[in-house]
């Protein structure tokens, strides 16, 4: 299981709203991650993550708000979490079609596998999950963890090739030790909102717990 984990403070401050947008400092981490991400992943990156701070910015409290955003390759998830100094947890509000705001949390459910909101030993977590496509095999991983390589090609190949269905690991000469590893290989899931149960679970693998 490969994770990766980064924090970046903001100050709760409207100016803040529209560095949170900036493509740049998202995209980077993806880059220095080695994550692929596809015009949908990376919008609803972008979107989320600015909307979490907009409702930071005008309903929490303290000065400074802390934006950490996770990604777990094995389970294609991101999960993107802003704190602030507040107690109250967001109460979910849908705006009418007049309404000149409040369309936040819409976007957040509509763009994102799961959301929700927590609290914290010094306020509140308000979090976002997001699905990522399928990740690129490379050579590191394949040598690595084979059992997880078999299955990652497996999925890229879909369910017209033929599943491959047994990797062996070579020893070293004098060792006399050999290990296989027989995989079955099942056509990969599109990713969907996950039943509230499983919602804890994810979050905690996320981030590494």
């Amino acid at each position: 299981m490969r994770l990766h984990s980064q924090s970046f403070l903001l100050a709760r401050d409207p100016t803040s709203v529209p560095i949170s947008r900036r493509r740049r400092r998202l995209q980077g981490l993806a880059k220095k991650w080695g994550l692929r991400l596809d015009e949908s992943s990376d919008t609803a990156l972008t979107v989320i993550t600015s909307e979490l701070v907009t409702n930071a910015v005008r309903h929490g409290t303290g000065t400074v708000l802390t934006i950490t955003v996770s990604a777990n390759l094995s389970r294609r998830r991101i999960l993107v979490e802003v704190y602030d100094g507040s107690l109250v947890l967001p109460v979910p509000h849908w705006a009418d079609s007049e309404d000149e705001s409040g369309r936040g949390m819409a976007l957040i459910d509509r763009l994102s596998l799961c959301h929700g909101a927590e609290h914290t030993t010094c306020g509140k977590c308000v979090w976002a999950e997001i699905a990522m496509p399928p990740q690129r095999v490379i050579r590191q991983r394949l040598i690595l963890r084979p059992r997880r390589a078999a299955r990652a090609i497996a999925r890229r190949l879909g369910p017209a090739r033929k599943p491959l269905t047994t990797v062996r690991v070579g020893s070293r000469a004098g060792h006399g030790r050999h290990s296989s590893a027989v995989t079955r290989i099942s056509s990969a899931l599109r990713p969907d909102r996950e039943h509230p149960a499983q919602i804890r679970d994810t979050r905690e693998a996320l981030r590494g717990s």
